[in-house]
């Protein structure tokens, strides 16, 4: 009697150093790796899953005229896993990675609940176009981080096991149904698409602005009050035109105007070497204009920072007031702060896409 073929512990991909040939979310799914030979894109040979650029480990010394090699280098994955599992067996695929495979490959554990992490796999070695099956000691986990060695491709990662009893909570996105008002810009999609983003997609799809774009953001009117202690922004697929940051403040707008209320929201203003700080009406217009080179008084007018400015006495909370955000990635922010809010100002520097967009917290 044949032993009945298991399934794999749903994941995502949350983050990667790079995999500029590839799409790597393929590497995630539970097929089988695709056979792409025969297909070709701009960058050449079409492969299947994850694979990074060349020389991880080499680099160049130009001032002596010589070459160094790194020996711990590696480029790197993190898995999400849908379900917390105890996880018995890692398989690790370089199917139809010839020659250009990574060659060895440590992988991590971590369970979410309990904060312990451990190292279940040491530079296991990789074959070219190869299926390769590690046993483990059962171990809980919620997240695997998978290092590369050096550089090269993976076609798929899948991690078998069975869920635990105790799992993470289902947790409905606050922003479901929420009215969305004062959208800055909506040139390649609408802030709602952000919302519903649940990477069903294989391509890039959610909220995208112009680069003419100086600060993007957008209003949302909660169904019920609510106090936030988690936000997620996905960049997922979008590699080269995700924002560089993202701002989230609140506001307990209950009998008030939100209109009114929007002219005390943050504003964005510029920092010059001298100290001097200017706070323009129009911030975009601003920019667009170049209007900081007509600027009096100051030395190097082409160089300034950039930073977001909330009004005195405002009654905005800054519950996530500045965070970077990479290409590709799906963020989560819990380290927050904030009182009861019925509206959610969601704010992204300096224009760009994101796939979604997602707000948790206790209703009231």
């Amino acid at each position: 009697m044949k032993s009945k073929k298991r399934t794999p512990i749903p994941a995502i991909l949350v983050a990667y150093s790079e995999s500029d040939f590839t799409n790597p979310h393929e590497a995630m799914l539970p097929v089988e790796p695709k056979d792409c030979r025969g297909d070709f894109t701009h960058m050449g040979a079409k492969y299947w899953g994850y694979e990074s650029r060349r020389h991880k480990a080499t680099s160049v010394l130009d001032r002596e005229d010589a070459l160094v090699y790194d020996h711990d280098a590696y480029n790197w994955m993190l898995i999400g896993l849908k379900k917390r599992a105890k996880i018995d067996t890692i398989t690790i695929s370089t199917k139809w990675y010839t020659g250009n495979q990574v060659r060895g490959a440590s992988v991590f554990l971590s369970d979410e609940f309990t904060g312990q992490a451990k190292e279940v796999l040491t530079r296991v070695v990789l074959k070219p176009d190869s299926e390769h099956v590690f046993k483990i000691k059962p171990t809980i986990a919620t997240e695997c981080y998978v290092e590369c060695y050096y550089e090269g491709g993976i076609s798929r990662v899948n991690l078998f096991g069975e869920p635990t009893k105790e799992q993470l909570p289902a947790r409905p996105n606050l922003l479901l149904g929420a009215k969305i008002t004062h959208i800055s810009n909506e040139h390649y999609g609408k802030p709602d698409r952000a919302v519903a983003g649940d990477r069903q997609q294989m391509h890039m799809f959610g909220w995208e602005s112009a680069r003419t774009g100086f600060g993007e953001r957008a209003v949302f009117h909660l169904k019920r009050p609510a106090v936030i202690d988690e936000v997620i922004v996905d960049t997922y697929l979008h590699r080269l035109n995700a924002p560089l940051t993202s701002h989230v403040y609140a506001v307990n707008a209950k009998g008030k105007n939100i209109d009114q209320l929007m002219k005390s929201a943050p504003r964005w203003g510029l920092v010059f070497d001298d100290k001097k700080e200017v706070i323009p009406t129009d911030f975009q217009a601003y920019m667009l204009g170049q209007k900081y080179l007509k600027e009096k008084g100051v030395k190097d007018k082409t160089n300034f920072k950039i930073r977001l400015h909330l009004p005195k006495g405002s009654p905005w909370q800054p519950v996530l007031p500045f965070a970077r955000l990479a290409p590709d990635t799906y963020h989560r922010f819990t380290d927050l702060k904030g009182d009861v809010a019925t509206h959610v100002l969601y704010m992204h520097y300096p224009h760009g896409g994101i796939h979604g967009l997602k707000v948790f917290g206790t209703e009231k």
